[in-house]
């Protein structure tokens, strides 16, 4: 008993020293890291704001390009529902057919939208054209939906979303194409995130540096006269500005290739870049300011998204942002410490719990028989002795299989395993939760029942018991049914009988019990 009582301590002791040496040690390391961090906060504002630059515009810009493609797809998406829609509702006229896109139009909100039939003849809310000269992709064969930019009347631009149909019929016509004109500056201006303060200027170019964000205002305005090939683009505050100075160029190739590139950055790599359609980081000065963008390409398109920074609208944050991350340096070094602190008292208290969980269990296990999961001998005896000892008064048996041997030899141990475990369940099924139920080896049993005190309650069990019996049914048996034989004693404070003693009374009455066939049961 001393020397498991000092294994116990010393394991304990053990598991504590570990425990509080890797405590020291993430303490350690975690009061460093942020010491180094906050150092490195204080020393590097320049590469600090340089990092700070890329990553966030890399985050804007990949996650505004996406929003862009997955507007495109959702109008798509919504385009082919509503023309299957048409296709169910059997539009007859042209007058329909123009008063179904009115509603369209309306109910989603888009500025201008047609529908193309087979003979490329384009059919408005308003109208019917030939539309092959300002829209040439209508004589295409389009099998999936596309994006086009239409060059109208000197130089504007019309941004086009076409969705191909299945020919829907329309009276005597199919329509083959529907298509509706896209304001980008509009849907930059629902992508872009809102943020007070923020200064990102977004813009979309082709791959050769157009701006592309400048459209025509009416698909039949035949007076739309002669426009600035200027675009429109989108804040982060939420407006659209006609482009008239650097941050919206015309070109933003033309506008760089003088620029004064830093940090290795090159002119030749941007524009390598765009006209690749590879995703990129510069840093540039114009006019003696540091500008930071990152550009990325449009999925299905020919387009680059670009989100641009000044250096001063980060910079003059730093400071603020250094201090910040001191103080809350500071304060991760404190809660560092208290949550190290709590988690290791959890620690002591779940390795406890486990120990104690693990002993449980390994004591289950010394006292279970592995075949059938009731108590073995020792531990159903133990069991049975506390309880006599503690003066419950109960019944107590002895049973073994009839003729087991017999089935071992002619069926296999196998089916004799599945004998000892049908009669192990009939033996759980029929008794109570209380009651001891053991398996002393081999086809012999034995089961204590405290409260079974006189004749008539012992008789009930054993019936409830030899129903289970019959009730047992092994394929491989055949005709053959399985049978017990009991042998029963009563221990009552009266005799205050040995547990040696009960168990030779009931062996004697197994014997008796035994000598007839079929299930038998012989009290004491």
């Amino acid at each position: 008993m001393k020397y498991k009582l000092k294994s116990i301590i010393n394991k304990c002791f053990n598991i504590v020293t570990l425990g509080i040496f890797f405590f020291l040690v993430i303490a350690f390391v975690l009061i460093f890291t942020t010491i180094r961090n906050n150092r490195l906060a204080s020393v590097s504002s320049d590469e600090a704001v340089h990092s700070i630059s890329e990553f966030y515009l890399e985050e804007l810009g990949e996650r505004r390009s996406l929003a862009i493609s997955s507007h495109f797809d959702q109008m798509a998406q919504n385009l082919d529902r509503v023309f299957d829609i048409a296709a169910e509702r059997d539009l007859r006229t042209q007058e329909d057919l123009r008063a179904y896109l009115e509603t369209v139009r309306t109910a989603y909100g888009y500025e201008k939208m047609a529908a193309v039939d087979e003979n490329g003849l384009i059919y408005t809310e308003h109208s019917t054209i030939s539309g092959v000269s300002r829209y040439g992709f209508v004589s295409e064969e389009i099998d999936e939906p596309a994006v086009y930019t239409t060059n109208l009347y000197g130089g504007s631009k019309q941004l086009i979303l076409a969705v191909p149909l299945p020919m829907i019929p329309v009276g005597d016509i199919k329509l083959k194409l529907t298509f509706v004109q896209i304001d980008l500056a509009q849907m930059l201006s629902e992508i872009v995130e809102h943020t007070e303060g923020n200064e990102t200027v977004n813009c979309v170019y082709y791959n050769n540096g157009e701006n592309i964000t400048e459209f025509d205002d009416d698909y039949e305005d035949d007076d739309a006269g002669q426009n600035d090939a200027a675009g429109k683009s989108s804040r982060d505050d939420g407006s659209s500005d006609d482009v008239q100075n650097d941050e919206y160029p015309e070109n933003i190739l033309e506008e760089l290739k003088d620029a004064e590139f830093t940090d290795q950055h090159t002119y030749n790599e941007l524009n390598s870049d765009f006209m690749a359609g590879r995703a990129g980081f510069v840093s540039y000065k114009n006019d003696g300011v540091v500008n930071y963008m990152y550009y990325t390409p449009v999925r299905d398109t020919n387009w680059m998204f670009t989100v641009t920074i000044r250096e001063s609208s980060i910079s003059n944050n730093i400071s603020g942002i250094r201090d910040s991350m001191l103080e809350r340096g500071a304060w991760q070094i404190v809660i560092t410490v208290a949550v190290m602190l709590i988690a290791f008292t959890l620690f002591l208290l779940y390795t406890r719990r486990m120990q104690n969980a693990e002993k449980r269990h390994l004591l289950s296990l010394s006292q279970t028989d592995a075949m059938t999961k009731l108590y073995n001998r020792g531990g159903g005896e133990k069991a049975i002795r506390a309880a006599i000892g503690s003066g419950a008064e109960g019944l107590f048996f002895l049973l073994d299989a009839d003729k087991f041997k017999s089935i071992n030899d002619n069926y296999g141990h196998d089916v004799g395993d599945q004998v000892i475990i049908s009669i192990a369940d009939a033996i759980r099924n029929s008794f109570r939760d209380g009651d001891i139920l053991m398996r002393l080896g081999g086809d012999e049993f034995a089961i204590y029942a405290p409260g079974v005190c006189d004749m008539e309650a012992a008789k009930r069990v054993v019936r409830r018991f030899f129903m289970a019996i019959d009730a047992i049914d092994i394929p491989s048996l055949g005709d053959r049914k399985v049978c017990v034989s009991l042998g029963a004693a009563f221990w009552t404070t009266d005799e205050s009988l040995s547990f040696d003693e009960l168990y030779k009374r009931a062996d004697t009455k197994l014997y008796d019990s035994k000598a007839v066939e079929g299930n038998q049961v012989t009290f004491y």
